[in-house]
């Protein structure tokens, strides 16, 4: 199927279509997954390739927020799935690669969209759309973000920050992370959350008892926790995606 794909024509051949394009949005996204690709593997060439991959991730916006572990799962599951049409040719150098080109992009957002900065956090749902944008919802594993205040309520740097990448239904945060990150930006206070892979954002025990444990420290170094987010999916928690510990009265928090 490689030497098949040699006798393409430049119309169809994805590096050749984005040198001949006037704009790139003319690719479809599978030409543009190619490119990054570079190669297929025996019996499946690289169009066909990003043809599955973005199948098994059922849309691009979904395979964007993918780390490389992420992938990594997300291809094994689907390969199980598929034994008929395997995704081929993508190992660890490629999904490596191709999570650095999405982290690229993230952070190109991050930097050019609005600079949250300026926004004045005044109740959850100002906190949610601040961190869903960093959060990676589709993810199977839980992260915990933190994001640090000035006197104003206002965020102290671009993006909340990711202190902690968990299990796959555990995450693992432990106040000295939470709280070193705090101290270096110089934080008034942090507001922090972490995502539950099911999608379901109800509290668990160990959520309630984590809360607890830094809102206690925050007391200590003197940087109040003002609320704790869980992040769930989209139409979860009666639409509104999160649970918000400090509305459901929980921890004590500021």
């Amino acid at each position: 199927m490689a030497s098949d794909f040699k006798k393409l024509s430049d119309k169809v051949k994805p590096r050749e279509q984005l040198r001949d394009a006037v704009s790139p949005s003319e690719l479809k996204p599978e030409a543009l997954l190619a490119i990054l690709l570079r190669t297929g593997a025996a019996g499946c060439n690289v169009l066909e390739t990003a043809r599955r991959l973005l199948d098994a991730f059922g849309s691009v916006s979904e395979l964007v927020k993918s780390d490389w572990r992420t992938l990594e799962r997300h291809i094994r599951d689907y390969n199980k799935r598929h034994s008929d049409r395997k995704i081929k040719g993508v190992g660890q150098l490629k999904m490596l690669e191709l999570a650095a080109a999405f982290e690229l992009v993230r952070r190109g957002y991050e930097l050019d969209g609005e600079d949250i900065r300026k926004v004045r956090i005044t109740n959850p749902e100002d906190s949610y759309r601040i961190f869903r944008e960093a959060a990676f919802l589709g993810e199977e594993q839980e992260g915990f973000y933190v994001l640090p205040l000035d006197t104003k309520n206002r965020p102290l740097c671009t993006a909340p920050l990711r202190v902690t990448y968990g299990l796959v239904d555990q995450v693992l945060a432990h106040p000295r992370e939470v709280f070193k990150a705090a101290i270096r930006w110089g934080a008034h206070a942090i507001i922090v959350a972490h995502n539950h892979p099911s999608g379901d954002p109800t509290p668990g025990r160990d959520d309630i008892r984590l809360t607890e444990r830094l809102v206690d420290a925050g007391r200590i170094v003197g940087i109040p926790v003002i609320d704790h987010l869980i992040l769930g999916s989209p139409d979860s928690a009666e639409g509104r995606g999160f649970v918000s510990l400090k509305k459901l009265g929980i921890g004590s928090l500021a």
